[in-house]
């Protein structure tokens, strides 16, 4: 595979990992504003959908290949 390949699967791969660690932190506690706790969570599904991407990417990349 190409470097470049490569390197936009572990970006997939730590885009999947912020996205859970934001995800698991996450909670609607005393001094947390539901304001922030939505931008929170969107930046968590952000990074889900912007992880998925990368890994398509990759996989029809490689395919065509």
């Amino acid at each position: 595979m190409e470097l470049r390949l490569v390197l936009v699967w572990i970006a997939g791969s730590l885009l999947m990992a912020a996205g859970s660690w934001i995800m698991g932190n996450l909670e609607l506690t005393v001094g947390v504003t539901e304001v922030s706790y939505a931008i929170a969570l969107l930046a968590s599904v952000v990074c889900f959908l912007l992880a998925g991407l990368c890994w398509i990417s990759v996989g029809v990349a490689a395919k065509g290949r």
